[in-house]
């Protein structure tokens, strides 16, 4: 999240709290006002040759009468649209919402949509095809953003520097809120870069940029007293390339006549799947020349659409899925992200070529991929921050489309087939997580349930390595943490200023391990005692300060030793994983303990001096007993190399240990309700329960964000800007 401050969730309807959530996710990603004329410019701008506009009457959107009911109004506007909207279907869709896809209990009808004449759509909302949508409301009070109305010098610019661009009343958050919801909907459900839409109110209207760094808001203008205005921004939008309408142009739909039946077979899809191309750019230039003299070709590879990505706006949005490679006959993995735009985070391609040349086991074989190109693969909002009309103090994150593919299909860890396969896969995982930081120097930074996969021959691969970071650099954390917040360490969660090292990635294989346990296998947990402690462990989070923290129940269950449930006895199968996990959980509690006085250090070592000379072990247990040796001995444990994974291979060797074959995962039933707040829950059911069903590459509470690199000046000078109004 981005550091806002909780809202009062007990008196809004379930619907209301998602929207509230989503408004709350980006708050001050909202540049603005634009001029008008400026977005159009930018983004729609008109071509030579491109026929104008035609002439519009001055009373034209007066025909929509002030203070008109909701259906009549979207009727009069629908018909006030037509003439400026040459190939496109102007359509009142406020009674009829999406089947495909909804939150909670908030269904998704916006109120006016545009989509393409002949594209097949039928009366129900459709986010696949929707070009544009329009959300009306019919009172200024819901109005998303402040208004600048009747502001002039100095005075605007003391507004501009102090007040909030984006409306903190109930109505404001909850109209932007569910505008987020319909733009990362369209965004999520096509093969786009971006969106455009307008927001409605009353006789005034906004144009709006939506992109993976945050939105672009125009000023209000009165589209009564300026028809010209609004008429002209949709004829624009209407004769402008599918590429300026923020369309991806690097997929294309496989040909109609393409029989895919075989190829859905290899990718385990149902024969009626619909197939797509999807072109990645690679960028070993020499390997490029022998597959394709054209350089700027894209080599296509052949699936599906994928899932939907992570239910937030901004951010990575990383979606994975095999793919059949035409060429080699055979089943990949893709990769689709978002990846920051930042000189010190390269690019995930060149650290997968640094693995292998360490030859670093268990990572998956790096293809291909690079930085896609054309218009929208780079996010824009992060550039006008700075600009003289921006109002408060936003922040955005420059983010560049990335596509790569991997030479290998793997299982979500979450699909083991034993718990014998299910440590093992993290045991492989951990070795590669220590080869790559001291062969290497590459620190992971997001270990994670959704980052371990599974070959079909049962080795664990650790994944995801966008995120990563050299050995010893230091910097300071993101305003978004880094990482997954389930699987974070409970220090890193408690302390947003502390560092991230070695050891604390180390910790959150513990909790990907515990997490996957009490989700996936079954034991004497009832199901309301398994939500209960997925809620208490990995969910915590509150305010403190203005910053959202969590990781005490982490924090304090690791030094007291209770961080396991107590009422996880044992596993139904008689696997050994309880002991295991009993047994990993003592070395991380030295990070949370106070340490030794001086006087304890002093006592060890007068200890120590006077039995230099004794070879009794006896005298030698004693030190390990005192206060400062118990301290020191979890602590070389923890820095230990390969301690972690030498004690899973050690209980998968051990001859006496049985570790069943057939306790596979179970999607185990969870309680109706949780010890989780309504916030949590509303978090929860659009993000960890996802895992379920498809990998989750977002983290909670929001996917990292920062700004850094080039664009990191702009972020200084705002927060400068943040200090001196606070």
């Amino acid at each position: 999240m981005s550091g806002s401050t909780p809202f009062a969730v007990s008196q809004l309807p379930p619907q209301d709290d998602i929207k509230i959530l989503l408004a709350e996710e980006m708050k001050d990603r909202f540049v603005g006002p634009m001029p008008v004329q400026k977005i159009m410019d930018d983004y729609l701008p008109r071509l030579p040759g491109q026929e104008a506009c035609p002439h519009i009457d001055e009373q034209h959107f007066r025909k929509i009468p002030e203070g008109a009911s909701e259906k009549s109004f979207y009727t009069l506007l629908v018909d006030a649209m037509k003439p400026f909207t040459p190939g496109f279907e102007v359509i009142d869709t406020s009674q009829h919402p999406s089947s495909g896809v909804e939150y909670g209990g908030f269904k998704l009808r916006p109120d006016v949509a545009l989509y393409p004449e002949d594209c097949g759509r039928t009366k129900i909302t459709d986010f696949e095809v929707m070009s544009m949508f329009l959300e009306v409301k019919s009172s200024d009070k819901h109005d998303a953003i402040s208004s600048l109305s009747k502001l002039f010098g100095e005075e605007r610019n003391i507004f501009l520097n102090n007040w909030k661009f984006e409306c903190d009343t109930t109505q404001g958050m909850l109209t932007r809120g569910q505008m987020i919801a319909y733009a990362l909907t369209q965004i999520g459900c096509q093969f786009r870069q971006f969106a455009i839409s307008v927001a409605i109110i009353g006789k005034h209207a906004r144009i709006i940029r939506w992109d993976r760094g945050g939105a672009v808001v125009t000023e209000r203008f009165d589209y009564t007293e300026q028809p010209g205005l609004l008429a002209d921004f949709f004829w624009r939008f209407s004769l402008a390339s599918s590429e300026r309408m923020g369309l991806d142009q690097s997929v294309t739909k496989v040909e109609a006549d393409f029989d895919g039946r075989e190829i859905c077979t290899k990718l385990k899809l149902l024969p009626s799947t619909k197939l797509f191309y999807y072109g990645v750019p690679d960028d070993d230039i020499s390997r490029a020349q022998q597959d394709d003299p054209d350089l700027t070709a894209l080599y296509r590879y052949i699936g599906p659409r994928p899932h939907f990505p992570s239910r937030s706006l901004i951010g990575r949005a990383t979606r994975s899925l095999p793919v059949y490679d035409p060429v080699k006959d055979r089943v990949v993995y893709l990769k689709d992200t978002w990846r920051i735009e930042s000189n010190d985070m390269q690019k995930e391609g060149d650290t997968y070529r640094q693995l292998h040349s360490h030859q670093v086991p268990h990572i998956a074989p790096f293809e291909r991929g690079n930085d896609l190109e054309g218009h929208g693969s780079r996010t824009v909002t992060h550039d006008y921050v700075e600009e003289s009309w921006v109002c408060g103090m936003p922040f955005a994150t420059g983010h560049i489309h990335y596509r790569m593919v991997l030479g290998v299909v793997g299982r979500e860890l979450s699909t083991f087939r034993s718990t014998h396969e299910l440590v093992s896969a993290v045991a492989d995982a951990l070795e590669a997580h220590e080869d790559a930081y001291h062969k290497a120097g590459i620190l992971h930074r997001d270990v994670s349930v959704g980052n371990l996969i599974v070959t079909d021959d049962g080795e664990g691969l650790l994944i995801d390595w966008d995120l990563c970071r050299k050995r010893g650099t230091i910097q300071k954390r993101r305003h978004d943490r880094t990482g997954t917040w389930q699987f974070m360490s409970g220090a890193l969660l408690s302390d947003p200023t502390k560092h991230q090292d070695f050891e604390y990635d180390l910790e959150s294989f513990l909790h990907v391990l515990t997490w996957t346990s009490i989700r996936y296998c079954p034991s004497n947990l009832t199901a309301q005692e398994r939500s209960s402690h997925l809620s208490l462990i990995f969910d915590e989070v509150h305010e403190k300060n203005g910053v959202y923290i969590g990781g005490g129940f982490k924090c304090n269950g690791l030094l007291r030793n209770q961080y396991l449930p107590s009422e996880l006895v044992a596993f139904s199968a008689g696997s050994p994983l309880l002991d295991l996990l009993r047994e990993i959980n003592p070395p991380f509690s030295v990070r949370y303990q106070v340490p030794p006085s001086k006087e304890d250090f002093h006592a060890y070592e007068t200890t120590k001096t006077s039995l230099e000379d004794s070879t009794t072990p006896f005298w030698v247990n004693l030190l390990a007993h005192l206060t400062y040796g118990q301290y020191q001995q979890k602590l070389d444990i923890l820095k230990r190399r390969s301690w972690f994974p030498l004690i899973i291979r050690a209980y998968l060797q051990n001859p006496d240990l049985t570790w069943p074959t057939d306790d596979k995962a179970e999607r185990l039933p969870l309680g109706a309700k949780s010890t989780a707040t309504k916030r949590q829950t509303a978090q929860n059911s659009n993000r960890i329960n996802r895992q379920d069903a498809t990998r989750a590459h977002s983290s909670f509470p929001g996917e990292l964000d920062g700004a850094a690199g080039q664009k990191s000046t702009a972020k200084e000078k705002n927060l400068v800007k943040r200090q001196k109004v606070a």
